[in-house]
């Protein structure tokens, strides 16, 4: 009786752990725990198909709270159960999440790849699987949103074009449509066609408040970013202010966060208030630490460039090549054993044995070279994130610079406008005097990536002063001379004199490329 009972029960759980995770798939990113608890369930189950999903909606979650690392570890574990499944509906939609999670870090090379591996196991999902028609719009959607962060806004409309035929074709009602338009209409913002692009958007405002206020996040950021270049600062104050006010209502989208706080400050600075902007702008680099700094808890993983997913492939190689050793071994003294008890065709065995021990030998070769293949894959993944890191740290220090920037600029407006008032005056001084700091938190951060980048460069090139060296940590993450002299707080004419220096220093001849030599260290 109690094993019936059971039997009922697992299919109960089943079915109710299903259900649970259709209610939390859609629902905001404070519901990572419940996803968690649906993939404990799945893996007891050994359901393939379900660890997939949850790990996808895991993923999607943790990036939605800017939690980048656990969200790569939760998609490179889905796209290694989905490859070993070979579902292409499962594959399509982990390739769909890792070409987003690329583009946020402008990895544009990896975001191509997976987004038209997206679209190849689409449409062969849609073939051999069922799928609906619509995942295709879905993926040639995603080529749109990648030719438009890369400014490339007329193949954008293309496939934009693209993904309204095949929705005429799949009947898609308007509101189904509302995703094209809202995109169409940012498309046509950063083309400067603006009185089309606002009508558009302020009808998807509307729109998305009705079907989906989630996506009022991105819509509200769009618009504000319109009034920025219209110079209606009221109005994108408005905006921004809507955005970010959606962000902490919905926990969602809080990559956005840091970028909509900024402009934040931007209007307000533009509005002559200097104050409020200047604490908006404070709390705009506290959210940026948070998300993207290598302080930042969530993001320790991935800056440490350490993920689960490529560890428990490590281990499972290992146990694979000692369980192929110990079998060959066995095999081996199986065959002494024979040889010794079978003396009348000893020689026969051997020649058996020889061809047996060669054939051996040829595949265990053939798995030596798998492991170094994949130690090399292996090595090119950490690479792949280390140039993350420096992404990231490039992109710290130059809104660092960006921030300094807009204190000068707001200093000179409250010297010119607001003189008279001694404690804004004091106040703004105060913390412009932490700009000397700028090159001790870019040089903490960046020896944390490059760890012995300094040393290797010291030891060949021992006559390489401090002040050369961090000439050359700047070279290597690509800075212009206005960027270098701005956190050096030298003149233009004093970094190009620099590089002349460093080139001396180096033996380097004309036409070699200084900034590839330093790159190599």
């Amino acid at each position: 009786m109690q094993i019936y009972t059971s039997s009922y029960g697992q299919e109960d759980s089943t079915l109710q752990y299903r259900q649970l995770y259709k209610e939390v798939i859609n629902s905001d990113s404070s519901k990572v725990k419940e996803l968690q608890s649906c993939y404990q369930y799945f893996s007891q189950q050994a359901d393939t198909s379900w660890m997939i999903k949850t790990l996808a909606g895991l993923s999607d979650h943790n990036a939605r709270k800017g939690n980048y690392s656990d969200s790569f570890a939760h998609i490179w574990n889905a796209l290694d159960l989905a490859e070993q499944y070979q579902n292409y509906t499962l594959l399509f939609e982990v390739n769909k999440h890792l070409g987003r999670l690329y583009n946020v870090f402008d990895k544009n090379k990896e975001a191509f790849f997976h987004e038209t591996k997206t679209l190849e196991y689409a449409k062969l999902a849609v073939e051999k699987e069922g799928l609906t028609p619509k995942s295709i719009v879905s993926a040639y959607y995603h080529f749109v949103h990648y030719y438009r962060k890369n400014s490339d806004f007329d193949k954008a409309l293309v496939y934009l074009d693209t993904c309204y035929s095949l929705a005429e074709k799949l009947q898609y009602t308007d509101d189904q449509k509302i995703y094209l338009r809202s995109e169409k209409g940012n498309i046509l913002l950063h083309q400067g066609k603006y009185d089309e692009a606002m009508s558009i958007l302020l009808q998807s405002e509307k729109d998305f408040e009705r079907i989906n206020p989630f996506y009022i996040t991105i819509i509200s950021y769009y618009l504000g970013n319109a009034y920025i270049k219209q110079e209606e600062w009221k109005l994108a104050e408005k905006y921004f202010r809507k955005a970010l006010k959606n962000i902490e209502d919905r926990n969602a989208h809080f990559d956005t966060k840091a970028e909509c706080l900024s402009n934040l400050a931007l209007s307000l600075n533009k509005q002559y208030r200097y104050k409020e902007a200047y604490d908006v702008l404070r709390a705009s680099k506290k959210v940026n630490d948070e998300i993207f700094s290598t302080k930042s808890y969530q993001n320790a993983g991935l800056l440490g460039i350490r993920n689960r997913y490529l560890e428990e492939l490590k281990e499972r190689d290992h146990i694979i090549l000692e369980r192929d050793n110990e079998l060959i071994h066995q095999k081996a003294e199986n065959l002494q054993y024979r040889i010794i008890v079978v003396v009348a065709i000893a020689i026969f065995i051997i020649l058996l044995l020889m061809v047996y021990l060669r054939q051996k030998q040829r595949q265990f070769d053939s798995q030596k070279e798998k492991q170094q293949l994949k130690a090399k894959h292996q090595e090119e993944r950490n690479k792949e994130l280390i140039e993350v890191k420096n992404k990231e740290l490039t992109s710290f220090t130059l809104q660092l610079i960006d921030k300094d920037v807009i204190l000068k600029d707001m200093m000179q407006a409250i010297q010119e406008h607001a003189s008279d008032n001694k404690p804004l005056l004091k106040s703004v001084k105060m913390n412009t005097k932490h700009r000397i700091q700028l090159w001790d938190e870019f040089d903490k951060r960046f020896t944390g990536v490059n760890k012995d980048f300094y040393n290797n460069l010291k030891d060949s090139f021992p006559a390489l002063t401090p002040t050369e060296l961090k000439h050359c940590a700047l070279i290597k993450l690509n800075f212009s001379a206005k960027e270098m002299a701005q956190l050096l707080n030298i003149s233009i004419n004093g970094v190009n004199t620099s590089r002349y220096r460093i080139r001396k220093k180096l033996g380097l001849e004309r036409e070699e490329n200084l900034a590839r030599v330093i790159d190599g260290y």
